[in-house]
């Protein structure tokens, strides 16, 4: 159980899921740097490291679900999700504090947020929450890195009932 009493659930990566985020986060932040330099949003992490933990995240999530990760970076724009399961669509957000927030700068309300807490080798899957329900369980915060919509963890659906509904 974490601070907001949901259950969460640790996804380690093996050593060759870690090497493959790396690869793939680095390849991402070429691309990143290319199309929108000084993009970063995270002060106390370069923009590598960031790209590297949030595909670690990825990497994670995608382990749970059982899906398939986008393992092709491409220039230009960011894809609208991160995940697609059975017709829906997801967006996976990383906060490298071990019980952070949801952090969500712009929104889509027809995605699907899913919060993962850490950072390589081991992420906890805290909880899902509908794009829709951002806004009203959430609230629009000024941080120094930009604004955006802040859900606290109580607030998220368990990953435990996922799969269950």
């Amino acid at each position: 159980m974490d601070r907001a009493g949901t259950q969460i659930i640790k996804v380690p990566l093996s050593p060759p899921e870690v090497r493959i985020a790396k690869y793939i986060g680095k390849l991402r932040n070429e691309y990143s740097l290319e199309t929108k330099p000084n993009a970063r949003r995270d002060p106390s992490q370069t923009d590598e490291e960031m790209n590297i933990q949030a595909f670690g995240a990825e990497l994670a999530v995608a382990k749970l679900l059982n899906v398939y990760p986008d393992l092709t970076p491409t220039k230009g724009d960011l894809p609208k999700w991160d995940l697609a399961l059975r017709k829906l669509r997801y967006e996976v957000k990383r906060n490298h504090l071990d019980d952070g927030d949801l952090l969500v700068p712009k929104l889509n309300r027809d995605l699907m947020y899913i919060l993962a807490c850490g950072g390589l080798p081991e992420y906890r899957i805290i909880g899902y929450l509908q794009g829709t329900s951002v806004e009203i369980l959430g609230e629009w915060v000024e941080l120094t890195y930009g604004p955006c919509w802040r859900v606290h963890p109580k607030h998220l659906r368990s990953m435990a009932t996922f799969f269950t509904g």
